[in-house]
């Protein structure tokens, strides 16, 4: 136990001191374009500017109330593997899993399409065209790439708009399902799921419909990592995990210790407990998965 705390420690303390080579500042999204408002600190932006480009693009989006601080750690790793990092700051104060309940097949699908897209199709948010999450990227990754020409952000527009072909999506939680939902829409490089997503209907008992819908982005691009306690239920968590990537419980991998990954894995599930001297609670574990106790399991996920 008391070799688990040292290693703990280690690991939460380095992170200070192996980041300090990262560039880190705040954009306010009002600033990209006027009218898309600011929802809590603005975007944040990563990249280590002693690295040469790999023309790799991180967009990281947080979960339900979350400001995009709360991906920091997951952004810095990325930029220390070569990745530009974006965290979006984004509406984000209607918790997804009110949805679980809902007689309405496709309440989660209208949530997110309105939320990624700005179409107003949902009862339980507001949210227009301007200030949709992809429109906040796009503005965004344009806006850097006018203002700060010498750290490469145009690498990842071509002819004016996003090359989404270069993009790595990440999200934590409600973000879970944002990234899915995007990659659904466009052809990305990888998508990786966080602690969710939480898209299931508990009264027909199944993951909502627009999980298994067809994808622009290859079903074997899409990763996954949860913990194996959240307080989402990690038996819902992996079930609609499966129906995004079209794929049987051969994909899933369990671990107690981050040694080697399978090369085969997309599900990969923390049996850990971080603070072995207390019980967990199931929303310390569904925050586990952007802590960085866990960045080997990040370094895997960005590097294949």
């Amino acid at each position: 136990m008391r070799i688990f705390a040292t290693l703990l420690f280690a690991a939460l303390t380095c992170t200070s001191f192996c980041f300090a080579q990262i560039k880190e500042y705040y954009i306010d999204p009002d600033s990209t374009l006027t009218g898309i408002k600011q929802i809590h600190v603005g975007h944040l932006i990563t990249l280590d500017p002693a690295s040469r480009s790999q023309k790799k693009l991180l967009i990281s989006i947080p979960g339900t109330t979350g400001a995009s601080t709360a991906m920091k750690s997951l952004d810095s790793v990325a930029a220390l593997e070569g990745y530009h990092a974006i965290s979006i700051d984004y509406p984000n104060n209607r918790n997804t899993a009110t949805f679980i309940n809902s007689p309405d097949r496709a309440a989660f699908d209208k949530f997110r399409q309105e939320l990624d897209f700005g179409t107003p199709v949902s009862d339980s948010v507001v949210v227009d065209t301007l200030n949709s999450i992809v429109n906040r990227v796009t503005r965004l990754v344009l806006y850097l790439a006018r203002t700060r020409p010498g750290e490469g952000w145009d690498a990842f527009l071509q002819q004016g708009k996003m090359n989404w072909g270069l993009v790595t999506l990440a999200g934590h939680s409600q973000g879970a399902g944002h990234v899915s939902y995007i990659g659904h829409a466009f052809k990305v490089r990888k998508v990786i799921m966080l602690s969710g997503p939480q898209d299931f209907l508990g009264r027909y008992d199944m993951p909502a419909p627009w999980l298994s819908a067809p994808s622009r982005s290859a079903y074997n691009n899409f990763y996954s990592f949860l913990h194996e306690d959240d307080v989402y239920d990690t038996r819902h968590q992996v079930r609609n995990d499966l129906a995004v990537m079209h794929s049987d419980s051969s994909v899933i991998y369990r671990f107690a210790k981050m040694d080697e990954f399978p090369k085969n894995a997309r599900i990969f599930i923390s049996e850990i407990q971080i603070w072995p001297d207390r019980k967990n609670t199931g929303y310390e574990n569904h925050m586990t998965t952007i802590l960085p106790f866990h960045s080997k399991v990040w370094v895997w996920l960005l590097r294949n």
